[in-house]
């Protein structure tokens, strides 16, 4: 079974069980509460009336992914996308910004193309709230492909002169709390911002943390095995990646 029939199939299954008590059976009723940090997890490309289509990729050093939003708001003011390639050793952030043609556009660098899949999150300004919704996109391919992705075998990886830490536990379709530290010479730092997100190895669930007080971030995983983690944290206009998995379970 390929990657897109797998995610299908899951997509599926999950729109099926959350349309059962809705009072049109169609999947765009579906339970505002699943997945995370909003509703959805980045398995279809449309839910509640939103629609994401026309994606279009281009790999290399200045990769930019090109969709539109289809949708009779048009209120919608800020987009976060993710994309990764469908091995996982390729994962970015970035901000969408809309195009004097009414798609929008973000840029990703350093990007690998080949087959991957494209998330995007946004505020729909209605009782809704966030809107997760995910399409698989196949780019051409860069020159030169990425190194192996090193990811953590405990709870901390050196980046650098810092050590990134993250501990928790992840539960299925439960609300999960991970705290996460950073420290240089045994010191704690204090950082700018940071974003956490990870995506379902087996089936591309894509989950993303929101962060609260005191260094935690909640998110509530919608698929069961291993989860690929992804903290980016910006430390005095210095950017820091590293990568965890833990295995949601419940």
């Amino acid at each position: 079974m390929t990657y897109r029939a797998l995610v299908a199939a899951l997509a599926a299954l999950s729109l099926s069980a959350a349309s059962c008590g809705a009072s049109d059976g169609s999947p765009d009723a579906a339970d505002p509460n699943l997945g995370t940090a909003g509703w959805g997890d980045g398995l279809v490309d449309h839910q509640a009336g939103y629609r994401l289509s026309d994606v279009r990729a281009e790999g290399g050093r200045a990769g930019r992914v090109r969709f539109e939003l289809e949708t009779g708001q048009a209120h919608v003011g800020e987009l976060t996308s993710w994309y990764w390639s469908t091995d996982l050793r390729y994962f970015a952030r970035a901000v969408a910004e809309p195009t004097r043609d009414g798609a929008w556009e973000a840029a990703f660098p350093e990007s690998p193309g080949g087959p991957g899949h494209l998330v995007v999150a946004f505020d729909t300004g209605d009782e809704i709230g966030d809107l997760v919704l995910g399409a698989d996109v196949d780019a051409p391919r860069a020159k030169h492909g990425l190194p192996k992705v090193r990811v953590a075998e405990g709870d901390t990886q050196k980046v650098g002169a810092y050590d990134v830490s993250l501990s928790g536990d992840l539960l299925l379709a439960q609300p999960s709390t991970l705290v996460l530290s950073v420290s240089s010479a045994g010191k704690q730092v204090e950082y700018a911002e940071a974003e956490v997100a990870g995506v379902s190895i087996a089936s591309g669930a894509f989950v993303r943390f929101e962060a609260g007080a005191d260094g935690t971030f909640s998110g509530t995983p919608s698929s069961p095995g291993r989860f690929r983690l992804m903290v980016d944290v910006m430390i005095a206009d210095r950017p820091l990646h590293a990568v965890f998995e833990r295995t949601a379970f419940g």
